[in-house]
Order: C-alpha cells, then structure tokens, then sequence
C-alpha cells in the first residue's frame, strides 16, 4: 500500500452531478503535492464515487447546514487515518495544481498553523472574472481557501457548534475563532482557488453581468447582526 498523503482535502456535497465533482475530484487528484481526497455525501451519495481513488463517507440524511457537519465528519475521518493538515474544497469548485503544496510550502516555512490563500472568481458559464477583492487575511477568508494543521484541529469542532443562522457565514465564523485562538497563521496571496460565483452578489461586485441562472444574493446581513446580538465581535 502506498503511505498515506499528508493533507486531506474534504469536500461535502449534496446533488451535485457527477461531471461537477469529477471536475472537483481531478483538481485534488492532479496536485504537486499528494492529497487524500474525502467526499462526504450529506444524504444523497451517487455510488460511482465508491470506484474512484478517494475515500466515500456517506451520512444518511442531509444536516441541512451548508456542508459543516460533513466537513467536520471528513476532518475527523481523516485526522484519525493521521494526516497533517485538512483543506477544503467544495464540490463546485477546483483547486490550480499547486493550491496545496503553496499553502504547505508557507506552513512549514512561518511555522504556520493555519494558511490560507486568495481565490480566482469564476462565471457560470466558466469564464474567469478576476482575482477576488473581498479575500483579507484580517477579515475574510473563504471556506475553499483554509488549510488547518494539527496545531489547529482544535478549533474545527466549530464547523457544528455554531448557531444554527451561523452556517451561512461559516467561513466568517470559523475564521473568526481561528483569529482568536493566538496560533501562527500564513497567506499565501496568489489565487489558486478557482471559485464558481452561483450567487449575484460577487458579479455585482466584478461589475459582470448577472446570470440569468444566478441565486440572489443570500441575507448575510441577518446573520452577521444576530451574530453580534449574541455578544460576539462584529465579523463584516
């Protein structure tokens, strides 16, 4: 058997079709440095994953809370095989060859117990629309872009002990403990995360036409206010 790789990359997934996670899987597949990919299905699994060189962790019903629970499941899951460092990566997005071993290269280089990276915004219709303008290291780090080393796992038990409006700012959430808990952290700047917008607000942001397909933008105001009456420090 081959030894296992250092990193986990955890991606949840809930109805995606087959040609999006393939997209998803082979971008985790073709990274310079070698990753174990963990595919947690939040209650609707497709079985053809079961023949793919990944580990399929299968829950039986969706938790309905945008992915937390089964990433946390894949953290664990893959903690307790060894690794050293989780990532994360949605289904509907993909990671550019060396996203990982970057984000590994300025762990071990600053000592760093959590890295994160900038992202490329994409369209629709699979068009790059430009490096993201939102990505802060002191204030906004997506989901995609987050590496946790063992120094760090300690905080990941956040992903499901967040309030329920929480999960549609879990990345503001998250990043927030990760702020506070005083461990060293890393960024690397360069945008390695290609990032599918399925929402308005980043193309209104881009100055991009707006899909007819697109989502409207979630009320992230709500969270972010409840979040504050609930005695925590602003996070937007």
């Amino acid at each position: 058997m081959s030894p296992l790789p250092v990193v986990a990359v955890i991606t949840p997934y809930h109805g995606e079709d087959i040609a999006t996670l393939e997209r998803c899987h082979r971008s985790v597949r073709s990274q310079t440095c070698p990753c174990l990919h963990v595919l947690v299905a939040d209650g609707k699994p497709h079985a053809e994953l079961n023949l793919w060189e990944a580990h399929h962790v299968v829950l039986p019903v969706s938790h309905h809370d945008i992915g937390s629970t089964p990433r946390l499941v894949g953290c664990f899951h893959s903690i307790g095989l060894g690794v050293e460092a989780v990532a994360f990566l949605d289904a509907d997005n993909w990671y550019s060859p060396e996203h990982v071993a970057g984000l590994m290269q300025a762990r071990h280089q600053h000592g760093a117990a959590f890295v994160s990276s900038g992202r490329m915004l994409w369209s629709l219709d699979d068009h790059p629309m430009g490096a993201c303008p939102l990505t802060d290291p002191g204030r906004f780090i997506d989901t995609n872009c987050m590496l946790f080393g063992r120094e760090a796992f300690a905080l990941l038990h956040n992903w499901v002990l967040m309030p329920g409006y929480g999960h549609l700012i879990g990345d503001r959430i998250m990043h927030h403990h990760v702020r506070q808990s005083g461990l060293t952290l890393a960024h690397v700047s360069a945008p390695t995360v290609n990032y599918r917008c399925g929402k308005e607000g980043l193309y209104r942001l881009m100055k991009h036409p707006v899909p007819e397909t697109c989502q409207p933008r979630p009320d992230y105001e709500a969270s972010f206010h409840q979040w504050v009456l609930d005695g925590h420090p602003p996070l937007n």
